[in-house]
C-alpha cells in the first residue's frame, strides 16, 4: 500500500445476504489530495463502497485500508461524510446543531466555540447562524451538513450526491465551496450523477458497472483520449460512401450525410487518404469531448452506435 493512500482497496468484493454481488473484485487507490471522483448507474456498488470506506458495512472478499486503518472505523475522527439524504432537527439553530455535532466530536470551550463559527463562514451561513433551520432553504440546509462534515478538520471528505436536489443557484453554492476545499488540498471522494459537475470538481474518476470497476483514470486524460476532428465534405459527397470507397471504415467513429468524425489520433492517414482520392473538404475542426461522452461509451457503447446510426 502507497504511504500516500488515503484509501486503498484490493480485490474488494461485498456480497449481501440475499445474493446480490454488490462489488466485485474493485482495485482502487485514492491518494492524498486526490479529488476523485466517483461515477455509474444506480445499481452500479457506488453506495456499498461508501458504506465499506465508512465502515458501515465489511466486505466478503479483499483488502481495504482507509488512512492506514484496516478497521476503518478506527479512522472516523479523520473522515467527513456527507450523507445522500442527511436528516436534522429543525428546532435547532444552525449554530446549536452544529455546537451539539461539536461536542459529539470532542470539542469543547473555545475551541468549540470558534470552530463552530468557522465552518459556518466557511460555508457562508455566519449571517444565518442564529436562525432555526425551519427557515432555512435546502440549499442552506446542505450548506450546513457541509459544515458538519467539516468539524473536526478531516484528512478526507466523502461527499455523496452533494448537490442532489438543489436549486441551480444552490448547486453553484455548493460547487464552490467543494472547490475551495479541494485548493485546500483536502482528499475528496465524491459520488455524484451530475457529470459535468465530476468533471469540474475531480482530478481523477473511476467507472463503477454491476459492481467492477470498468474505468479509472485522470479526467484530462480521459477526455483528450477521446478528442474528436469533424471533416466536413464538399459537393455533395456521401460520408458513408467516401468512407466505403477509401476503405477507411476503421478510422470513422461517426457519419453523418456530409460529415465524418474520426479520432484526433487518425487525422493525418485520413486526410492523406481524402487528399490522394481528390474527395474536395469543405471543413475540418476538432469537436471537444466531455466526461459525459467517455461514460457513456464506456458504460452504453450500444447507445452511442444507435446515436451516430441516427445522425444524432
Amino acid at each position: 500500500m502507497s504511504s500516500d493512500a488515503i484509501i486503498s482497496c484490493t480485490g474488494l468484493t461485498k456480497i449481501y445476504q440475499n445474493g446480490v454481488k454488490a462489488l466485485d473484485d474493485v482495485t482502487l487507490t485514492i491518494e492524498e489530495g486526490m479529488s476523485f471522483g466517483l461515477m455509474g448507474e444506480n445499481g452500479a456498488g457506488k453506495s456499498t463502497l461508501v458504506r465499506l470506506v465508512m465502515g458501515f458495512i465489511f466486505p466478503t472478499a479483499g483488502q481495504l485500508h482507509v488512512l492506514g486503518e484496516k478497521e476503518v472505523r478506527r479512522a472516523h475522527s479523520h473522515l467527513g461524510y456527507l450523507h445522500e439524504r442527511p436528516y436534522v432537527e429543525l428546532r435547532f439553530s444552525g449554530r446549536r446543531y452544529l455546537t451539539y455535532m461539536a461536542e459529539l466530536s470532542g470539542l469543547r470551550g473555545a475551541a468549540k466555540r470558534q470552530r463552530v463559527s468557522s465552518v459556518l463562514e466557511q460555508v457562508d451561513l455566519g449571517a444565518a447562524a442564529d436562525e432555526k433551520l425551519s427557515t432555512y432553504s435546502k440549499g442552506m440546509l446542505q450548506r450546513l451538513m457541509i459544515a458538519q462534515t467539516l468539524l473536526n478538520n478531516p484528512r478526507l471528505l466523502v461527499l455523496d450526491e452533494p448537490t442532489n436536489g438543489l436549486d441551480p443557484y444552490s448547486q453553484w453554492k455548493v460547487r464552490q465551496i467543494i472547490g475551495e476545499l479541494r485548493k485546500q488540498g483536502k482528499t475528496l471522494l465524491i459520488c455524484s450523477h451530475y457529470l459535468a459537475e465530476v468533471e469540474m470538481l475531480c482530478d481523477t474518476v473511476g467507472i463503477l458497472q454491476a459492481g467492477r470497476l470498468i474505468k479509472q483514470g485522470a479526467v484530462t486524460e480521459l477526455v483528450q483520449g477521446q478528442q474528436v476532428v469533424e471533416i466536413v465534405l464538399q459537393d455533395g459527397q456521401i460520408a458513408e460512401e467516401v468512407t466505403r470507397q477509401l476503405d477507411i471504415q476503421q478510422h470513422v467513429s461517426e457519419m453523418q450525410e456530409h460529415v465524418l468524425r474520426i479520432p484526433a489520433s487518425a487525422q493525418q492517414e485520413v486526410l492523406a487518404a481524402l487528399v490522394n482520392a481528390g474527395v474536395p473538404i469543405h471543413s475540418l475542426q476538432p469537436m471537444s469531448r466531455t466526461l459525459e461522452d467517455v461514460f457513456i461509451q464506456t458504460t452504453r457503447p450500444e447507445a452511442e452506435v444507435t446515436r451516430v446510426r441516427a445522425g444524432a
